[in-house]
């Protein structure tokens, strides 16, 4: 039975392109206030950072998945540190897990942010709603949280390339708000601002295109399917900062741009656009926030633990969705680097661009769960630590 749902479960090359757009569509990208921050605000030159991106979004992630798939793992510590280091592997695990956390001040911002643009609503209440969410879900394990961003995130990808069209084509309503375009003090030019955008996207990518590659029906299709998503998030860039460009100070006056740009286009793109995107931040700071918890040991305190940081997730993103993507996420950029440095390392000791299959018993698993087992799941974070959460997601076998 488990057999068969495994089989069931293999990903082909869309399938695999799939999971790596998901990594990246969180309430960001989607809102176009990403784009918008690393790109469209430089105007033409703009467009460069993003042909930027179209190579390093495909190199890192081919060289993410080829790392997993000569490892056999997708362990976290294991893809990133070269070599058998334990405490570095570990380290790596819980600094990974702190970003991971990130995502869910982030998201928490983006809910309040929305509700506020949409309808006036305070900012605590739409951050309140997402962190609720979030931790109901969360406290219910992996089983309770599987499968619920793989369903909303291609709808999520069919409306936003919708609306692009509509706003680039279609008749806008006059503008509320206007502002002048001022980049972010940490990326004030598009050659720093394109490397910062990888960099800080990177711990998000390296836990699901490895978690996809292991799943994927062959090698090829995951290093094909991993080429594939990170032209099509390359392509989402384009379209998004081909939008936004319609009116540069209306997409700097909004937190979330195109969600602005959806109200001028009428009430059904408005209303679509803001349940999908409700919907993908939720997915998104579940999933998120999940692999940041996984290491937390197993004790009766455990959920309390999960509550009260995700309160503190609450709190930290009250400074403000703008901030948070003007600010915090530069900083993470600028620490992602390291990650990145590590990365290529190992993507050269593990075989460089030869066709070397380094999986054994010193290199893989056995320092992650002391089985061999490759900790499939985004949860696992390379802390050496086993807990229930990383036990329940490979009996389930239900991972990204």
């Amino acid at each position: 039975m488990k057999t068969a749902e495994k089989k069931e479960k293999k990903l082909g090359i869309l399938g695999v392109a799939l999971m790596y757009v998901s990594a990246i569509m969180g309430a960001g990208f989607a809102s176009g206030r990403e784009t918008w921050q690393y790109f469209t605000v430089f105007g033409r030159d703009g467009y460069k950072g993003i042909i930027m991106i179209a190579f390093l979004f495909v190199a890192f992630g081919v060289t993410t998945s080829i790392i997993a798939t000569r490892l056999k793992t997708a362990e976290m510590g294991r893809v990133i540190v070269p070599g058998n280091h334990p405490r570095l592997i570990a380290f790596i695990g819980y600094f990974v897990s702190l970003m991971l956390f990130g995502v869910l001040v982030t998201i928490s911002a983006a809910g309040g942010a929305m509700l506020h643009q949409q309808f006036g609503i305070n900012r605590l209440v739409g951050g309140a709603v997402i962190v609720f969410l979030v931790i109901i879900t969360v406290i219910g394990g992996f089983g309770r949280i599987s499968g619920v961003f793989r369903y909303i995130m291609p709808f999520l990808v069919a409306i936003e390339i919708i609306l692009c069209f509509a706003t680039i084509f279609g008749d806008l309503l006059p503008a509320e708000a206007s502002a002048e375009p001022e980049p972010s003090v940490l990326a004030p030019t598009w050659y720093t601002a394109a490397p910062l955008y990888i960099s800080y996207n990177i711990m998000g990518v390296i836990p699901i295109v490895s978690t996809s590659s292991m799943h994927a029906k062959s090698t090829k299709h995951a290093i094909l399917g991993t080429a594939l998503g990170g032209l099509f998030l390359a392509l989402l860039a384009f379209l998004l900062t081909t939008s936004m460009s319609a009116d540069p100070g209306f997409s700097q006056a909004m937190d979330m741009p195109m969600l602005g740009f959806s109200k001028r286009l009428g009430p059904v793109f408005n209303c679509l656009f803001m349940v999908v995107l409700f919907a993908a931040m939720y997915a998104a700071a579940t999933s998120n926030f999940y692999a940041a918890t996984t290491v937390i040991k197993n004790s009766p305190a455990k959920n309390i633990k999960i509550v009260l940081l995700a309160i503190l997730g609450f709190l930290c993103g009250l400074i403000g969705f703008s901030n948070v993507i003007a600010y915090v996420f530069p900083i993470e950029g600028i620490l992602g680097f390291f990650i990145i440095a590590m990365l290529i390392v190992n993507f050269f000791k593990t075989g460089g661009f030869g066709r070397k299959n380094v999986c054994t018993e010193a290199e893989t698993g056995t320092v992650a769960t002391g089985t061999g087992t490759t900790a499939t799941e985004k949860g696992t974070t390379g802390t050496g630590t086993k807990t229930e959460s990383e036990s329940e997601s490979e009996s389930e076998s239900e991972s990204e």
